[in-house]
């Protein structure tokens, strides 16, 4: 995909973005929707990662989530064209550390008896991708 277009898709990705409040019986929970335009400085795989973040308290305790919707923007051929190859590449540069992967997973220990942050730590883990192709008019 030319860098123009990449552009032109970044700024209607941009409409979406912000922090979005949800009010529900036992708390809130704000979603904040974070585009990053992965197309910066080369690496282009995928084009966009758009980062969804869930803060909420359970437990006793404030839960933080973060987790990438990756989206690769194909000029012709769809997932059978390179978008199975920089699905490929992203998970080969997080696993070695060259691109940050803005997956975050929260963790509640219940025992002892007061409350700490203990640490965060880094893991690998083996993760499904549900891909969808969509008609690129969608996003006109």
């Amino acid at each position: 995909m030319k860098e123009k277009d990449e552009m032109e898709f970044h700024r209607k990705m941009q409409e979406i973005e912000g922090k979005y409040e949800v009010k529900t019986d036992w708390g809130n929970i704000v979603i904040t929707l974070d585009v990053i335009p992965n197309y910066a400085g080369g690496k282009g795989r995928p084009d966009e990662i758009l980062v969804v973040k869930l803060d909420f308290a359970i437990l006793g305790t404030d839960v933080k989530l973060s987790v990438p919707v990756l989206i690769e923007v194909a000029t012709k051929g769809g997932w059978s064209g390179d978008a199975k190859v920089d699905l490929e590449k992203f998970c080969e540069r997080t696993i070695s550390g060259e691109q940050q992967s803005y997956l975050e997973i929260p963790m509640i220990v219940v025992g002892g008896d007061s409350y700490k942050k203990l640490e965060s730590k880094k893991g690998q883990l083996t993760a499904r991708f549900n891909i969808t192709q969509v008609p690129k008019r969608v996003v006109k």
